[in-house]
Parts: C-alpha cells; sequence; structure tokens
C-alpha cells in the first residue's frame, strides 16, 4: 500500500462502499456505477494523501482527520438564516451538498440548474460526471467519486448573454455529530455565452463537518464566464475542494478564490486547462489569516495550444500561528508558442509564528513565450507605518488601513460593484475581530 493515511475515518468509509451504500445508489445509470468504482479502488489503495505526498507535504490532513465523521441525513434547510448579501442575483441555495430549490430562485432565460435526479436523466449530459476532473493519482478527487451523493448541473445555452450574476450559496448547517458531506457541481457554458457566476461558503455548525466539494466547468468556444469564490466557512468546517476547468478555442475566464473566514483548514486544487488557441485566463486569489489557520491553494495553469495568455495574482496577510500554502503550477507544452504567462504570489507576515511555503513553478517546453513568476514574504512597512502615525492616526488603526490596503490590490478588480462592497466589509470585519499582532 502507498504511503498514506489509513485511519478509522478510512475504514469506515471502505466498509461503507462495502457494505452500506443507500438504495439510491441501484438505480443510478451504470456508466456513473463504473467510474465509481474505479475512483473507489483508487481510493482504497492510496488512502487519502500523507506528507509523505509531494503535493501534500506542507498540510498535514491527519490532525483533521481524527472526528468520527459519518454520512448524516438531515439536510439543515429548515435551519438556514437570511444572512446572504446583498448585491443583486438570482439565488440558489445548496445546503450540506443539496439543491435546496424551495430557498431558490427561478433563474433567467437561458440558464438551467438541475438536482441529481434531473441531472443524471438528462442525455445531454450523460457521462459528464467524472469525465473533466479525471485525475488518476488523486485519492482526494477519487474520494469525491465513488462517495458524492449529490450532483448538480449549471448549464448556460450559446450565445446566451446573461446580465444578473448567479449567486450560489453553499451552506453547511448544524448535525447530529461529525459530519462529511461529499458533492460535486457541473458547468457548462455553451459557445458565444456570457455569464457571472458568485459562490459563497458559509457554515452554522457547532460538530466538524469535512467538506469534499468538486467543480467541474467546460467554457466552450467564445465564452466568457466570471467565476468568483468567497470562504466565510467557521471555525468547525473543514474544506477541500477541486475545481477542474477546460477552456476552448477564444474563451475568456476570470477566477477569483478569497478566504476571509475562521476555518482551520482550506485546500483548493484549482486546475485550469487551455484546450484552444486565444484564451485568456485570469486569476486572483486573496487570504487573510489568523490563529492557527491552514490555507494550502494549488493552481495549475497548463498551456496547452498557442496564443494563449494567463495572469495570477495570490496575496496573503497572516497572523499568530497561521500558515499558508501557495503552490503556483504553469506549464507551457510544445505547441503552446506565442504564451503570454504571468504569476505572482506575495505575502505579509504579521507574527514571528506565522508561516508561507511559497513555490511559484514554470515548466516551459516551447521556446517563443513571455513568462514570469515572482513570490514575495514581508513584513509590515515602517515608513508607510510611520507616514500614518506622523499624521495622528492610532498604530493599530493604521496596521489595519495597511492591511487592508494590501489584501484591496486583489478586492479592487473585481468587477461586481456590490461584490466588491460586501467582501470589502467581510475583510474590515475579519482585521477588526482579530487581535492584531504587533511581533
Amino acid at each position: 500500500m502507498e504511503k498514506g493515511i489509513f485511519n478509522n475515518f478510512y475504514k469506515d468509509l471502505i466498509n461503507y462502499f462495502e457494505n452500506g451504500l443507500p438504495a439510491s445508489r441501484l438505480t443510478e445509470p451504470g456508466w456513473l456505477s463504473e467510474k465509481r468504482e474505479a475512483a473507489f479502488n483508487l481510493f482504497k489503495e492510496k488512502g487519502f494523501p500523507s506528507r509523505k505526498n509531494e503535493e501534500w507535504r506542507f498540510t498535514n490532513l491527519e490532525r483533521f482527520l481524527a472526528d468520527d465523521f459519518k454520512f448524516r441525513v438531515q439536510n439543515g434547510a429548515d435551519k438556514v438564516s437570511a444572512e446572504i448579501e446583498d448585491f443583486e442575483a438570482s439565488r440558489i441555495r445548496i445546503v450540506n451538498g443539496r439543491f435546496a430549490a424551495d430557498l431558490s430562485d427561478p433563474l433567467p432565460d437561458g440558464m438551467t440548474f438541475m438536482d441529481t435526479s434531473a441531472a443524471l436523466s438528462d442525455p445531454r449530459f450523460a457521462g459528464k460526471f467524472g469525465s473533466i476532473a479525471d485525475d488518476r493519482e488523486s485519492s482526494m478527487l477519487a474520494l469525491n467519486t465513488a462517495f458524492a451523493r449529490d450532483y448538480s448541473i449549471l448549464h448556460i445555452a450559446a450565445n446566451a448573454i446573461i446580465k444578473k450574476p448567479l449567486h450560489i450559496s453553499h451552506i453547511y448547517t448544524e448535525q447530529t455529530g461529525p459530519s462529511f458531506i461529499p458533492y460535486r457541481t457541473l458547468v457548462i457554458a455553451e459557445k458565444l455565452s456570457e455569464a457571472t457566476l458568485v459562490e459563497t461558503f458559509h457554515s452554522d455548525a457547532a460538530a466538524p463537518v469535512f467538506v469534499s466539494f468538486v467543480s467541474e466547468q467546460q467554457i466552450d468556444e467564445s465564452a466568457v464566464f466570471h467565476s468568483h469564490m468567497i470562504n466565510t466557512l467557521g471555525e468547525n468546517v473543514y474544506f477541500v475542494q477541486h475545481r477542474e476547468v477546460l477552456q476552448f478555442r477564444n474563451s475568456v475566464l476570470n477566477n477569483s478564490n478569497i478566504t476571509l473566514g475562521d476555518t482551520p483548514l482550506i485546500r483548493n486544487d484549482l486546475n485550469f486547462r487551455l484546450q484552444g488557441t486565444g484564451t485568456e485566463t485570469n486569476l486572483l486569489g486573496a487570504y487573510l489569516l489568523s490563529g492557527g489557520q491552514h490555507v494550502d491553494n494549488h493552481t495549475l495553469v497548463d498551456h496547452r495550444m498557442p496564443n494563449c495568455n494567463s495572469n495570477e495574482l495570490y496575496k496573503g496577510i497572516l497572523q499568530d500561528k497561521s500558515h499558508a500554502v501557495f503552490n503556483g503550477k504553469v506549464f507551457v507544452r510544445p505547441d503552446a508558442q506565442k504564451t503570454n504567462a504571468f504569476q505572482k504570489n506575495n505575502n505579509l507576515l504579521l507574527s514571528n509564528q506565522a508561516t508561507v511555503n511559497s513555490k511559484p513553478q514554470l515548466e516551459i517546453f516551447a521556446d517563443d513565450v513571455k513568462c514570469s513568476h515572482g513570490s514575495t514574504v514581508g513584513q509590515m512597512n515602517n515608513d508607510a507605518l510611520f507616514y500614518l502615525k506622523a499624521r495622528g492616526i492610532g498604530e493599530e488603526t493604521a496596521r489595519r488601513l495597511l492591511m487592508e490596503a494590501f489584501v484591496f490590490d486583489i478586492i479592487s478588480r473585481l468587477e461586481i460593484p456590490a461584490l466588491r462592497e460586501y467582501t470589502a466589509g467581510l475583510l474590515k470585519r475579519k482585521l477588526h475581530t482579530d487581535n492584531l499582532v504587533i511581533a
């Protein structure tokens, strides 16, 4: 067996798959059962990834898997509070991995959202589950493929220009004990379409929740897709996400990934495959960490065809004993001539006990390209701090202003004004909630 983690949670999952599957699985399509079986065999062989795995060497999953996680049956929809954001949008709510139709809005023409039953019975999407995110080496992706109970599809029709953003709220509510929630979404933006998706992640759970979320996305020829993720999860949620995006000829993707919550663990595996010529990919990320939070962002931009552009900027602030990981990879394949690829990760450490492992990577196999990458790790700018204090601003307020400005460089690039305001408000709230470390 590989050097994975084979703990009690692992043993319970193996036993559940082999002996205790729900009756609903008996009626699912044969192609899906085959994919689940293959994924289960991979997970059974590898277990949860340990720090012996190069991709996980800075993230120790074992300490987050000690609880007695179980599948829980209640959906918690009756406990969802009305704290959802103010910006104008069509709203979809996914509660504990399951589409909550009674809490969601009708969608505009050209946009369709389907729950598990509708998604798996629609012949247009037969076989799509697991076909985009199909990494034969990832045991965490295999875990989701094997055990995901709920599966939803967002479909954007060809030539549809959807002006009103779609806001999907992922909400995890109180359960009767430690819970395991694996679920999945598929997004298909057909050719010449344009849409904006805002995904926010919330929680109200006293017991620990381990979330495995996979999003597969297909951006077809000449489509424009704006995708925003804002994570405000609470301190009892461990969140592991795999996002696989395929972009085709002349498509544009704008993606942001912002972490402003209190969750102890976030792991984001974000992979972007540029399948066609003339594609453009813009990636923004920000994280503000305190206490013992651990956030691991692994990004991959895979240039496979010529005349494509990618830009990536991630910025983070770390306080207390928090730990951040940034591993950004850019591949430029031999056929990907005329590629422009730029990547940067900047970090601000406010404590001698905070840690960041930053590893930007370029692998270039073409000779007519413009590529660069870089990483910075620093402390508060004392000259800027002195400048603010000299104008009568207290030290703590001055520090908050500098921190806010550092992250606002990312937030200011969000194209929806109300979303910028909402995210800036979350940033200010977290800055005023956290105790600043002066060291």
